[in-house]
């Protein structure tokens, strides 16, 4: 071996003995003056506090901290004066590891370096009156300051629960320090201390009746504070946190110059799920924000700024961005979206920092709703106690879209094009009924739909809706449906008041005008509205509160129509220079005041259609009937619903007033022996042709006179209709072939029983324009044959002699 290594290796031997030597000689110093280092340590830490401090046993560590010396302290407690009656040590603590300066031990004295906290609390508490055990932290005035007072450089904390508690100024935060460690650089101007911290956040209550804000996180950070003792300022320089592993810059300052201090806060999350930057706010605003949700993680900065003192709110301002996203609210899914938004709590300088001087502000919006394009330049909700929606929103799709918003249930669009320009200020609570209003236009072009609940198409659709505040109305509507064409002014009033609160209380008011309208292609509007049975949607899929209310309406409201049509079609009945008022409700259709000219002559009538839940539908009918030809009258109204006498068997010039009323299907038509009521009438220059039980009587017993076309001057009298049944009231007819008193019931299809008396004299020569008192008597002479008619056994009309079972 050569030499210098010999000597080097005797060398490294003899200073590695001469340390453990030296080693020994101070565990042995330590553990004969360990009462003595454990007064000295209690005495540094007790004069800069003033409470009872008990370290119950010290046990010295040499190789944990070589060179220097450690010692362990067991179970450290500080209790303030009022500790027996709120049970609350500032501090319980296991285990506290003390690092101390070796060469200070020598000398006899004892120089803390370092200090770990480990299993145990520390409890900051403030009662309800302003007692605080803080005060321990300000040390003892009449206690002597002995020796160097302690600067820990290093200081760490291993499973400690933190908490600070303030009744008076309902504060409360709670941290699990899973592990805590801080290095602390002095200079002349201040310190700077460097913190790694893994921590679960149990509550951070600046408000304990508002709640905590990021309950139930996981921090986990590399943090840097930075204090200046001439301007009093604490720094924070811009910093990653990690909550639950989601980084947050965080950065701010805190100026303890004034009185109260300022702070300010600047916190930046960059692709941050919303849902879990939400979680990070308090219960209260979390759940405010509970209906709305982004697909894809969204860029958020804030802003803060305030004092730090008791009801104090900060100035809160919150940016973010958002590009191409999924915007989910109210239940409603929004696609591709991309806005700027902003968060401000006092719109008003002056007013506070109050959720009624908030505002959130949307701008630069593009959206797609269900593929209908949404655009708006700004959108805002002011006054979030009471939340107020105001925007402007912008639109123009294909009508085909629309089917799948509005459902296919209600409207099935078939092809057309719309514009939307609406500007919108109201409630954004879905509770509140408090209306707000809607100025704009909806333009509708070259549309063509299916109202589905009464299979009813329409093409060539324009239409313009125009909202004024409250109100609502359609300008240029023009609809064709089959060969009928319509153009349509109307409005709905208040339609914001009471289309969520009231909707039975809509009425939309229209005037109508049609060169032709075929009611034969509108029958399904008599009937009963369709209902239709929502079922429940997937979320995505789920409508609009204003869609969903839709039906709602269009099936509760009622509406007015103001008619002038030129001509009109129903089934056999034809009329022209149409005018009426028309009612449409749940209860079914009136018409008030119509007037039309059919049949050569005019009507006038009053009617109704009463829908019943049974299917018993009925109607009404209050008319007066001028002049029109008995022929064509009876074969529009599809000779009344009976088949006795046909418009093949009537001529003549009409007039009647008639009270009716009877069943209907779902068709329209009437229901055969319902109808109740009487018809009065005047028949001037008739004829009766073909009438089969006449001509039967003529074969009987006129067999020269030409039964089977009878003609008469006038003939007047009223019948009384009694479902099945007709009663024909006393009544002399004076014909060419004969005059015939007769009276009776005629039924549909039986119950026939009509009494007639027939002059059997030929009153062919008679001067029916003569004298009437003298025509009478000239009718009565001669033989009068009593005739009966009543059914017979095959269902028809049979005559027979004789007198009436009642006649004398």
């Amino acid at each position: 071996m050569p030499r210098w290594l010999r000597i080097l290796l005797i060398s490294t031997g003899s200073l590695i003995g001469l340390v453990i030597i030296l080693w020994l000689i101070l565990a042995l110093v330590i553990r004969n003056n360990k009462q003595r280092i454990l007064t000295e340590i209690s005495s540094q830490l007790s004069s800069r506090i003033n409470g009872t401090l008990v370290i119950r046993d010290m046990d010295p560590s040499l190789i944990r901290s070589f060179p220097n010396v450690s010692i362990t302290l067991k179970e450290v407690s500080l209790q303030d004066s009022l500790f027996e009656k709120h049970k609350r040590p500032l501090l319980a603590i296991k285990e506290v590891y003390v690092k101390v300066n070796t060469a200070a031990i020598l000398h006899g004295e004892v120089d803390i370096k370092e200090v770990k906290l480990k299993d145990g609390n520390i409890s900051i508490y403030t009662d309800s009156t302003g007692y605080s055990n803080t005060y321990l932290f300000k040390g003892d005035s009449t206690k002597k300051k002995t020796g160097k007072q302690p600067t820990f450089r290093y200081f760490s904390m291993e499973n400690i629960q933190f908490s600070m508690e303030n009744l008076q100024k309902f504060k409360h935060f709670l941290f699990d320090i899973r592990s805590l460690s801080g290095e602390m650089d002095y200079e002349n101007s201040g310190w700077t201390c460097k913190l790694n911290t893994d921590m679960h956040i149990r509550n951070l209550e600046f408000n304990t009746t508002k709640g905590s804000f990021a309950q139930n996180k996981v921090l986990q950070s590399d943090l840097t504070l930075q204090y200046n003792t001439t301007s009093k300022t604490l720094r924070i320089p811009p910093q990653l946190l990690q909550f639950d592993k989601q980084p947050v810059s965080f950065g701010g300052e805190f100026n303890f110059s004034q009185q109260p201090a300022a702070f300010v806060l600047a916190i930046k999350a960059d692709k941050i799920p919303f849902r879990q930057a939400a979680s990070l706010l308090t219960p209260t605003l979390s759940h405010k924000m509970d209906s709305i949700d982004f697909g894809k993680p969204i860029d958020v900065h804030a802003d803060i700024r305030g004092h730090m003192k008791f009801r104090d709110t900060p100035y809160v301002r919150v940016t973010w961005d958002v590009k191409d996203n999924i915007l989910t609210a109210k239940a409603v899914t929004l696609e591709k979206c991309s806005f700027n938004g902003a968060f401000l709590n006092e719109v008003v300088i002056g007013m506070g920092h109050n959720d009624a001087n908030s505002r959130l502000s949307l701008f630069n919006f593009k959206g797609e709703y269900d593929s209908i394009p949404v655009t708006s330049d700004t959108l805002r909700i002011i006054n979030l106690q009471k939340p107020v929606l105001t925007g402007r929103f912008r639109s123009k799709f294909p009508l085909t879209r629309l089917t799948h918003i509005v459902g296919a249930h209600l409207f099935e669009f078939t092809k057309g094009e719309a514009e939307v320009d609406l500007e919108y200020a109201g409630t954004w609570n879905p509770k509140d009924t408090v209306p707000g209003f809607v100025n704009g236009i909806i333009q509708i072009k070259d549309g063509a739909f299916t109202y589905v609940p009464r299979n009813q198409s329409f093409q060539q659709c324009l239409a313009t809706l125009d909202f004024t505040g409250q109100d609502l109305y359609f300008r240029n509507i023009r609809l064709q449906s089959g060969s009928s064409a319509v153009t349509m002014e109307g409005n709905i009033r208040n339609i914001l008041n009471f289309y969520f609160a009231a909707p039975e209380k809509i009425t939309l008011d229209w005037s109508i005008h049609s060169p032709m309208i075929n009611l034969n292609e509108f029958q399904s509007f008599f009937g009963k509205r369709r209902k239709h049975v929502s079922k429940k949607q997937p979320v995505h899929h789920a409508k609009p509160r204003i869609m969903k209310q839709l039906d709602v309406v269009l099936e509760a409201c009622s509406v007015n129509m103001n008619v002038v049509l030129e001509k009109v079609k129903y089934r056999q009945f034809n009329a022209s220079n149409v005018k009426a008022g028309i009612q449409l409700s749940q209860t079914g259709v009136k018409l008030d005041n119509a007037v039309l000219q059919a049949a050569g002559g005019q009507i006038n009538f009053n009617g109704a259609i009463f829908n019943a839940s049974n299917g018993n539908d009925r109607f009404t009918v209050d008319a007066r009937v001028n002049k029109v030809q008995v022929d064509q009258l009876f074969r529009a109204f599809e000779n009344f619903g009976q088949d006795g006498i046909q418009a093949k068997n009537l001529k003549g010039v009409f007039s009647a007033t008639a009270k009716i009323g009877g069943g209907m299907k779902e068709d329209a038509s009437i229901k055969p022996h319902t109808m109740f009521g009487s018809v009065t009438f005047d028949l001037n220059k008739g004829a009766l042709v073909g009438f089969e039980p006449l001509e039967k009587l003529g074969k009987f017993i006129f067999r020269k006179r030409d039964m089977s076309n009878i003609t008469f001057e006038n003939m007047h009298n009223t019948l009384d209709i009694k479902g099945s049944k007709i009663v024909i009231h006393p009544m002399v007819i004076a014909s060419s072939v004969l005059n015939i008193q007769l009276e009776g019931t005629y039924g549909m299809p039986k119950g026939t029983d009509i009494q007639m008396k027939v002059p059997l004299r030929n009153p062919k020569n008679d001067d029916l324009s003569g004298d009437a008192v003298e025509l009478t008597k000239k009718q009565k002479k001669g033989i009068v044959v009593n005739l009966r008619a009543v059914d017979g056994e095959d269902g028809k009309v049979k005559f027979k002699l004789g007198k009436g079972k009642d006649d004398d």
